[in-house]
């Protein structure tokens, strides 16, 4: 036995060896060790990477076990988009970009989550800021940034800056990025915590979307967030 290891259970009362007892403890100690060596590598990702804070440190920690579903496991019974998403486009229209120059240039210069971080926290002032942020960035820009994992907590910041500041001539582009988000790296992940206030800014924001642009496609993003219709 291993030392310092309780015998509880393992050593029956006739002194015979009850090797199903004893089969759990090693897959436990196993399984301890595993883990102990994943959240590790995720501690040395993390610094390696800069994070922007402790939290983000944390969470990656954390959430360091866990694994990104397939895309097909995720969206297997959607029905294929009749009107294809287009991630490589703009999220917005030369139109609607802001007049905050501060903002104009931080979207060119953002291409990884750190530099993304940056911006979201510190030079946006506000939601109103974060939202022409993340609306002025290209679709292809977001899957990049994100490819690899949506951060926890930050759909739902997503979700109620979006839902926030709607503006119906915006539509196309939200839905856009609703959809880039669907492709990012633990969505599903992200989607299960919402918080309630999030999902309800959720549902409103997909109704908004529902009014001003193509209800096919919305439905099926409604699918996706797994928003009752």
């Amino acid at each position: 036995m291993w030392k310092g290891k309780s015998t509880h259970g393992i050593i029956r009362q006739d002194g015979e060896i009850n090797f199903s007892k004893l089969e759990q403890q090693i897959d436990s100690a196993v399984e301890a060790d595993k883990m102990y060596w994943v959240r590790n590598e995720a501690k040395i990702r993390a610094v390696n990477n800069k994070v922007a804070s402790y939290e983000e440190f944390e969470d990656i920690v954390k959430a360091s076990h866990l694994k990104p579903l397939e895309k097909g496991d995720r969206i297997s019974d959607i029905k294929v988009f009749k009107q294809p998403w287009n991630i490589n486009s703009s999220s917005g229209s030369s139109s609607q970009k802001s007049s905050n120059k501060s903002t104009e240039i931080a979207s060119s210069s953002v291409d990884n989550v750190n530099q993304f971080n940056r911006v979201w926290k510190r030079q946006c002032k506000n939601s109103s800021d974060q939202f022409n942020f993340l609306t002025e960035l290209d679709c292809s820009k977001i899957h990049q940034i994100f490819q690899a994992e949506i951060a926890m907590g930050l759909l739902g910041e997503f979700v109620s800056v979006l839902q926030n500041h709607y503006q119906a001539e915006k539509s196309e582009t939200v839905a856009n990025i609703l959809y880039t988000f669907t492709r990012c790296g633990r969505f599903d992940l992200s989607l299960m915590f919402l918080s309630q206030k999030e999902k309800e800014c959720l549902s409103k924001l997909l109704g908004s979307l529902s009014d001003d642009w193509n209800s096919e496609n919305v439905l099926q993003l409604k699918e996706i967030y797994k928003i009752e219709t």
